[in-house]
């Protein structure tokens, strides 16, 4: 069940893992579904609607297939994942996405790689340099790739390059991906996703971050808050496709997000600002200015002592305001309570990784 706590003023709900990962219980009724939404009637007759950020589904002829990162082994001997829209294959010199757009994107590497340890949506290739670990994660356009320094005294982390279809991509093309240097790891990473549906694509997430000027962080599997040293400073922007609402009465609403990292387990605040929509060409110097804040909370996870996992907000009154003004889409920013503290750095799974951000509406 979940907890309420009152934070300044405005709900903090802690929560267990979301409920729409199971089939309707007893006396529910599942009356809809698209590649980002559900609707489920409950037995008072009420509706739940949750809205993800990101697509958690595909169409397969008539049916829907859940979308699912796990990686495995085909009878070829590739890996892949279980089910994803675009073709990833672990090759044995590195990932290569084939998008089903058109295009491509690989890891730029011709040596050939050690046998992977696979995890989930995870491949680890140990060693793939003396001193560092290759780590490749699946996501849902594309695949990251991260070089982790495992011994202290090897050499500085080489850069990790990306090939576009078969050329060397461009720094700040769209398919490369800035170094994000941070204090808890030394780590080289580069990020291949497919563009964007459009310049103002719904459902939408992203992080805008100081210190990343150029390149569309929408395909990172990361969404950031806070300061990691106290000077680069990131934020996460999230919009919804809120058309269903409309004119609905919204008898409550909650926000959905899953902690993965935590600069320590203090507690530390972050915050729910309500914010217009962002695009893959929101940076940090063109991010749209934040309104009004609707909810804050101190649940902090995703360090030694405290394990990752699912937390919830109440933002009701936002929600029922998109609602009650017809608002097509609906946007929000997440920021740190405390943008100059690098105890409050977190960092949120997007839209791109196994986790995806979701409003759950109750409708009457």
């Amino acid at each position: 069940m979940a907890t309420a706590v009152a934070v300044a003023g405005l709900a903090a709900v802690v929560a267990p893992p979301p409920a729409h990962a199971a089939p309707p219980g007893a006396g529910q009724v599942e009356e809809g579904r698209t590649e980002t939404s559900t609707t489920v009637r409950q037995p008072d007759g009420s509706r739940t609607v949750t809205l993800h950020a990101g697509p958690v589904r595909l169409r397969e002829g008539a049916r829907w297939r859940p979308v699912d990162l796990t990686l495995v082994a085909g009878p070829d001997g590739i890996v892949r994942p279980t089910a994803v829209a675009h073709d990833l294959a672990l090759t044995p010199t590195g990932p290569v996405v084939h998008f089903a757009g058109g295009g491509s994107a690989a890891l730029d590497r011709t040596t050939p790689l050690p046998a992977p340890r696979l995890t989930g949506h995870r491949a680890t290739y140990p060693q793939a340099q003396p001193g560092h670990d290759l780590v490749v994660e699946a996501t849902r356009s594309g695949f990251v790739a991260s070089l982790r320094r495992t011994d202290p005294a090897a050499a500085p982390v080489p850069p990790l390059a990306l090939r576009r279809d078969g050329r060397p991509a461009g720094a700040g093309e769209p398919l490369t991906g800035e170094a994000l240097v941070e204090t808890e790891s030394a780590v080289s990473r580069v990020v291949a996703a497919a563009p964007p549906a459009g310049p103002a694509p719904v459902p939408f997430d992203t992080t805008v971050q100081t210190t990343v000027a150029r390149t569309d962080l929408s395909g990172d599997p990361d969404l950031r808050l806070g300061t990691y040293d106290g000077t680069a400073l990131a934020r996460s922007l999230l919009t919804w496709d809120t058309a269903a609402l409309a004119g609905q009465r919204v008898t409550a609403a909650r926000l959905l997000v899953h902690q993965d990292w935590s600069a320590s387990c203090a507690p530390r605040a972050w915050e729910v600002w309500s914010a217009p929509a962002a695009g893959p060409q929101t940076r940090w110097s063109t991010q749209p200015a934040a309104d009004r804040m609707w909810a804050t909370s101190t649940e902090t996870r995703g360090h030694a002592a405290c394990a990752g996992g699912w937390s919830a907000v109440d933002v009701t009154g936002l929600v029922r305001a998109w609602a009650d003004a017809g608002a097509p889409a609906g946007g929000v920013q997440l920021r740190a309570g405390d943008e100059r503290d690098p105890l409050g750095w977190k960092r949120f799974g997007s839209a791109e990784g196994p986790h995806v951000p979701h409003l759950e509406v109750t409708l009457a």
